[in-house]
């Protein structure tokens, strides 16, 4: 397949502007009402047609749970807390909340490489925003995410008869990283793969790869180093074990291992919002 060279001026002097933090805030907040139109049309549009409709979007975190706990949980009998007799049930809640942070940033990776390619009739519109693609999928994501969040509420307090506690009002802080993350990958990757075709199935694998050495299935504790220090440069991993803190353990998570994680998620934003809009102009010339 042939591939396409992208040409957009990468001069320092053209590209640097748009590496601003208060520009792409902006940005977002702009487009916010556009993104959220496409997002609600997608939603509607994949679920239409099915008999169970939007209850498939339950079925799929259910299936992948199951299949996760019976691995780990009966066949290699894993535990967050190692020599306890911790039941299966809550061994497969911690694991719930690892995969439905995770599922994010998946779906956002995933679709990016074929984002632009899939919506080439509004490349031509010179006044759409095609900026806010990568937003609307953060919406759809998380839209999924709140689906997952209630399966998990309800499993929660059928098992463990109690409500959550206080500390799950720091469930939207925590996300800030794994959101801007998923925006700069998706804005990075949705430009390359408009002249790259073949770039999905890479990207699918390295996906794979990131969701095995994020901490869903076991304690980061439990790495023998150097391999934990390298597994925790994961800004993502430090999102998972946030939201296992504050959804499970009933504790804050470590603020100091949060704020890197968003300083870092906030530098790939803002270098994949940068590249995008210096990109999109070659975008109608390969389509």
């Amino acid at each position: 397949m042939m591939q396409h060279a992208v040409t957009f001026d990468s001069r320092p002097e053209k590209f640097l502007p748009h590496l601003s933090p208060s520009r792409l805030v902006r940005t977002l907040w702009a487009h916010r009402g556009v993104a959220l139109a496409i997002s609600k049309r997608e939603i509607e549009a994949k679920y239409r047609t099915h008999r169970l409709g939007i209850l498939w979007i339950i079925v799929y975190p259910l299936v992948m749970l199951a299949v996760y706990t019976f691995v780990f949980g009966l066949v290699f009998k894993t535990r967050l807390a190692p020599g306890s007799e911790e039941p299966l049930g809550v061994y497969a809640l911690a694991v719930f909340t690892g995969l439905l942070t995770f599922g994010i940033f998946r779906e956002m990776a995933t679709r990016a490489p074929t984002l632009i390619v899939g919506h080439k009739h509004l490349v031509t519109k010179m006044v759409f925003p095609l900026e806010s693609l990568a937003l609307s999928e953060l919406f759809t994501a998380l839209f999924n995410f709140l689906v997952g969040l209630a399966v998990w509420a309800v499993a929660y307090i059928v098992l463990m008869q109690e409500l959550p506690t206080w500390h799950a009002l720091l469930l939207p802080v925590l996300l800030v990283p794994v959101c801007l993350a998923g925006l700069g990958v998706s804005w990075l990757l949705s430009s390359l793969g408009t002249f790259l075709r073949d770039l999905a199935s890479m990207i699918e694998l390295v996906v794979i790869v990131l969701f095995h050495m994020t901490p869903i299935f076991y304690r980061i504790e439990l790495i023998p180093e150097p391999w934990r220090t390298v597994l925790m440069y994961n800004p993502l991993a430090h999102v998972v074990l946030g939201v296992r803190a504050v959804l499970f353990e009933h504790r804050q998570p470590d603020w100091m291992w949060f704020g890197e994680a968003l300083a870092v998620s906030l530098g790939i934003a803002v270098v994949g919002y940068a590249f995008f809009v210096k990109s999109k102009r070659a975008f109608a010339d390969v389509l």
